[in-house]
């Protein structure tokens, strides 16, 4: 594969096999990445500065070996640029990757949350609209933009299709929601309810009145069920 040594297991178990692809550094943040729709190289070696070019080259080459990923040309882009985007069994282990990544926010983000980690809005809505899929009434037809810190990224929700976007939207948005990266830990943790966090002014919702009852509603409910009891 790829005509490069990969260390394995060697054991025939479905979670060594997973972590076989998927175990080595920056791997799933290639996937978590990507979980939020196709991305150009550029974009990613952006959102993971972190790695070097080489090491970025070698993960992608080895998540399209594995069928992780997929490259195809983006004609909507100017000069038909490359883009790389989840394949079916991509899409599946994103899915996969949700309840760890809400076990690291329970568990170790809240307390570890310092101003030298970077953070990215769009990081926390990706998760957060894989959960509330299932969650949205159907007929909800809204925009929402979160300013985390410095940070901007929009989810829509549409019918029973709920998107993410990096930066603000070109549109106006029916709600905006202004938070801080440690208040949306302390959130995620349970060591804050989304009604105390609005009251202690950590957490500013304003637009249509209608918008912010759904989703304070829909959030309340995910939130109640991932406290430990």
């Amino acid at each position: 594969m790829l005509g490069m040594a990969r260390r394995s297991y060697g054991q025939f178990c479905g979670l060594a096999h997973a972590l076989d692809v998927v175990g080595e550094r920056w791997t799933l943040l290639l996937v978590r990445e990507l979980s939020s729709g196709p991305k150009r190289y550029t974009e990613l070696a952006e959102a993971l500065s972190g790695i070097g070019t080489s090491l970025l080259a070698t993960r992608v080459r080895q998540l399209e070996a594995d069928g992780v990923i997929q490259r195809r040309l983006a004609l909507d882009q100017p000069g038909s640029a490359v883009v790389y985007e989840l394949s079916a069994a991509g899409r599946e282990l994103a899915e996969a990757v949700i309840p760890l990544a809400l076990w690291g926010a329970r568990h170790q983000m809240a307390d570890a949350c310092t101003d030298s980690e970077l953070f990215r809005a769009e990081w926390m809505l990706t998760f957060l609209a894989a959960e509330l899929r299932d969650e949205a009434p159907h007929d909800l037809d809204a925009l929402y933009e979160f300013n985390i810190g410095d940070s901007t990224a929009c989810l829509r929700f549409r019918g029973s299709k709920v998107s993410v976007r990096p930066g603000k939207s070109a549109t106006p948005s029916d709600v905006t929601v202004r938070a801080t990266a440690p208040t949306i830990a302390a959130l995620v943790g349970g060591k804050v309810t989304v009604a105390e966090a609005i009251a202690q002014d950590l957490l500013k919702v304003t637009g249509d009145p209608t918008a912010i009852a759904t989703l304070l509603a829909i959030i309340e409910k995910r939130l109640a069920n991932l406290t430990p009891a």
